[in-house]
């Protein structure tokens, strides 16, 4: 598609921080009305998207200083909602008259520019819907937005309290301060993996640590000792990040972070609207959901360190634990995703869902025609987000190698921006999926919950005689289908 760069403006939520904004910068699922045309950015237009070196200014100057700059100073955030953002504003005059704007309500809205990769183009309603932008350049606070859903506010200085209003006896804030996440301020964060090195901590960081454990967060945890921590909130989000990037069924579907044993409710396909005679009376419908429940199920990973590691600097610590945890949550929960038992471990699609003829296709030699019937089986309210899913060797051993009666391959392979489709949709390889089994369905309906984090607890006994020092990292999670009627299944079973 066609590569074009664009300005779209946004309006941003805040919370109060002495120059610091936070926002959406980017909304997904909302129609601007652009040049006579309306547009939507699509939920997965930001997937995979680097978001590092990008720029926080104002009306899109680019000859003035940056306010922020991500990563360090301008913290972005896809969710479902959007691009959120936090930046820390300099104690410049610059950074003074912005944020004062942004308290008095003087500037409340957002812009960004950016390069669209790939976008759909509806003739009928005349809309445009951003798939993919391959690129976003800055955000800027401006004077006019095209959207208007969100604002941005800036709270007094004298009301940000990090620790300082903290009781650690009653592990709540005294009255006056703002709630806050006790595990996610820098000074928990250095003081989290200074603990784990066996490093002496400052003063703030031990009011710091002292205060995130009066939270007892790490009592949900099946603990050995009473040293446990749970990790940042920052080094968690990093973790979670990299999982969902990595390749599988994992980067497809919804994450939650809800209390275990809570049902929670997700909305499924709805009707259309129905005309209406003006002045008759409207029939009330009811908003059709599906309620799921996540129970608790214990991640478990021990990784086991020279004792040279105590002259680590955190930050080198930091990344190594990073990438560890990621590559075991990924792994783990990426397995369960399909073929978990729900025993002690996450429901999978295949065992968590009842196969009949309704919604599987079963064959002793797999055809096109076969893929096509799984099609036709999905429900059409799933059918918009839906996608194949299949291992490596099924892909390239039983799908691509399919021809018509004139040897002509069915499917071709061009690769086209990376994005492998068949019938036009799109293919998840993830090599959990046994050979020979084919997922097709919308995986947004299959639910992860991690809500307690990660919690990580040391013991330096093995070092006596190993020199080694172990790092017991527990994760609580659970997984299933959340509407099994999202998913079909192919099944090409020995002759």
């Amino acid at each position: 598609m066609k590569n074009e760069k664009q300005t779209r403006c946004y309006k941003v939520r805040a919370a109060e921080k002495p120059l610091t904004l936070t926002g959406v910068a980017v909304v997904f699922n909302q129609a601007a009305d652009i040049g006579g045309i309306k547009e939507v950015i699509a939920p997965d237009a930001l997937r995979g998207l680097d978001l590092d070196d990008i720029v926080l200014i104002t009306n899109h100057d680019g000859g003035q200083i940056p306010l922020a700059r991500s990563p360090k100073t301008l913290s972005l955030t896809v969710t479902e909602q959007g691009l959120e953002m936090s930046a820390e504003l300099p104690d410049t005059e610059q950074a003074r008259a912005v944020y004062e704007a942004v308290k008095r309500g003087d500037l409340s809205q957002m812009s960004f520019a950016f390069d669209i990769g790939n976008y759909t183009f509806d003739e009928q309603t005349q809309t445009r819907t951003i798939t993919q932008i391959s690129k976003i350049y800055e955000i800027s606070i401006v004077n006019y937005a095209a959207y208007t859903q969100t604002n941005v506010q800036a709270r007094a200085g004298k009301e940000e309290k990090t620790m300082s209003n903290f009781n650690p006896i009653t592990a709540s804030l005294e009255k006056g301060s703002i709630n806050t996440d006790t595990h996610n301020t820098p000074e928990y964060r250095s003081a989290f993996y200074k603990s784990l090195l066996g490093k002496e901590l400052t003063d703030g960081e031990n009011r710091a640590f002292a205060a995130a454990q009066a939270e007892k967060r790490a009592d949900a945890f099946n603990t050995l000792s009473n040293s446990a921590a749970v990790i940042p909130t920052t080094t968690l989000n990093e973790v979670v990040k990299q999982a969902r990037g990595v390749n599988g069924l994992y980067n497809e579907i919804r994450l939650f972070s809800v209390p275990n044993n809570l049902s929670v409710p997700v909305g499924t396909p709805t009707d259309a609207a129905a005309w209406h005679t003006e002045g008759a009376a409207v029939e009330r419908k009811n908003v059709t959901t599906a309620a799921v429940t996540f129970t608790g199920r214990e991640l478990i990973k021990i990784l086991s360190m020279s004792a040279a590691v105590k002259r680590m600097d955190t930050a080198a610590f930091e990344r190594y634990l990073t990438d560890e945890l990621k590559s075991c949550i990924a792994d783990a929960i990426g397995a369960a995703i399909v073929s978990g038992t729900g025993n002690g471990q996450p429901t999978g699609i295949l065992s968590g869902i009842t196969w009949n003829n309704k919604n599987r296709i079963q064959t002793t030699e797999l055809t096109a025609d076969n893929l096509l019937a799984a099609v036709a089986l999905l429900p059409a309210g799933y059918a918009g987000g839906a996608k194949f899913a299949m291992s490596t060797a099924t892909l390239f051993g039983s799908v691509y190698p399919l021809k018509d009666d004139e040897n002509r391959y069915f499917f071709t392979d061009p690769e086209r921006g990376g994005v492998r489709r068949l019938f036009g949709f799109e293919i998840v390889l993830d090599d959990n999926i046994p050979a020979g089994t084919i997922l097709f369905g919308n995986f947004r309906y299959y639910g992860v919950n991690i809500p307690q984090g990660v919690a990580i607890e040391v013991s330096r006994e093995s070092g006596f005689t190993s020199g080694l020092i172990d790092y017991r990292a527990l994760c609580i999670a659970d997984g299933k289908p959340i509407v099994p009627g999202a998913f079909v299944k192919v099944e090409v079973q020995a002759a």
